[in-house]
């Protein structure tokens, strides 16, 4: 299953990056993650590793992450690992000035073992609700970021 939202933000391409690449702001605008640890960060950022813990529906799920591609201020590539599913989320952002930032977020979801069998379910209630989730991940962190520009 693939989703992508695109998102126009009023701040520079630096600021935006800032809120995909710090652990701290992370948490502020990925919905339910309670603990974003790194575990290897290289130089290059490529090949750094982490672990993230969701809190859904009362249980925790923890994900394990590497940074696939990298490019600062422009793109950011993750692939993430669980029990229940795998993601690929890249990010892309385009300076469409020098105070607006085009943000595009691929995901693709690859769900694991019998959670297979829930696919065509899963597509089905996609489709019905949308990406409401990344929907609201978005307007947040525009909303954060764009604060952020203004304050300064």
């Amino acid at each position: 299953m693939r989703t992508s939202k695109t998102t126009i933000i009023d701040a520079p391409a630096d600021i935006v990056f800032l809120w995909l690449d710090d652990d701290e702001r992370l948490r502020r605008w990925v919905p339910n993650i309670v603990e974003d640890e790194t575990l290897v960060e290289t130089p290059e950022k490529v090949g750094s590793t982490f672990r993230q813990t969701f809190l859904e529906r009362g249980r925790k799920m923890e994900l394990l992450g590497e940074i696939t591609a990298y490019s600062e201020n422009e793109r950011m590539r993750v692939y993430m690992s669980g029990d229940m599913f795998n993601l690929d989320v890249d990010y892309a952002l385009k300076a469409l000035s020098a105070e607006q930032t085009q943000l595009r977020q691929t995901t693709a979801i690859t769900l694991n073992g019998a959670f297979k069998l829930l696919t065509p379910l899963m597509l089905f209630l996609s489709k019905l609700g949308g990406s409401d989730a990344q929907a609201k991940a978005h307007a947040k962190l525009k909303q954060l970021v764009e604060a952020e520009f203004r304050e300064g």
